[in-house]
């Protein structure tokens, strides 16, 4: 059981890190939907999604993980970030 608790330990240690990189990644789309509102442009960038999207996939799949796990958990961050630009674009927030 102890071994048990040293790999929940490093999974909870890891969990931290990927959300400190979430939170950090957020401050960036933040920033994008303050450009956005400033310069006119529209927050759904199907284009780019999509390219973000298939290069996870690719560095899961070239790291030994499932690509479309990694595609799923981008789709989820990317539909966030529209929402949070989509709020800073029309002034609900900054």
């Amino acid at each position: 059981m102890e071994k048990l608790k040293e790999y929940r330990a490093k999974i909870d240690e890891l969990d931290e890190k990927i959300i400190s990189l979430i939170v950090e990644r957020f401050g960036v789309v933040r920033a994008v939907g303050k450009w956005k509102a400033e310069n006119n442009v529209p927050v759904v960038q199907s284009a780019r999604a999509e390219e973000v999207k298939a290069r996870a996939a690719a560095l899961a799949s070239a790291k030994g993980l499932d690509g479309q796990l990694l595609r799923d958990i981008y789709t989820l961050i990317i539909d966030h970030a529209h929402v949070v630009e989509d709020d800073i674009v029309d002034g609900k927030t900054e």
